[in-house]
């Protein structure tokens, strides 16, 4: 199981923002909801991470940079340009699962 604090820091790090954590269900099911001001940015995000968690899967959307998805194990990574993640507001559905994580400060 990838750590979650760890795993925003590397977000944060890495340039992204508006960091969201929710929790899906009481089986220890994320969504991490992310944005990033440039779509180079996103998939220079997403080639960190595909090499940092060994990720051997499809990345979704990598292409365009608009919204990218990465389907971890018990972690999903939506990342997004502000105006595709604000019309698509997956925050709105999530929003009764947020979690506040202790190391972050979004």
């Amino acid at each position: 199981m990838i750590d979650l604090n760890e795993f925003v820091k590397t977000l944060e790090d890495n340039k992204l923002k508006n960091i969201s954590v929710y929790n899906l269900s009481n089986e220890d099911r994320y969504v991490v909801i992310a944005s990033s001001m440039s779509a180079q940015t996103s998939k220079a995000v997403s080639d960190l991470l595909k090499e940092k968690y060994d990720y051997s899967e499809k990345i979704e959307g990598y292409n365009k940079g608009e919204w990218i998805v990465f389907d971890f194990e018990k972690l999903t990574l939506h990342i997004f340009l502000p105006k595709v993640r604000e019309k698509y507001n997956l925050d709105k559905l999530y929003k009764p699962m947020k979690l506040k994580l202790i190391n972050s400060n979004k």
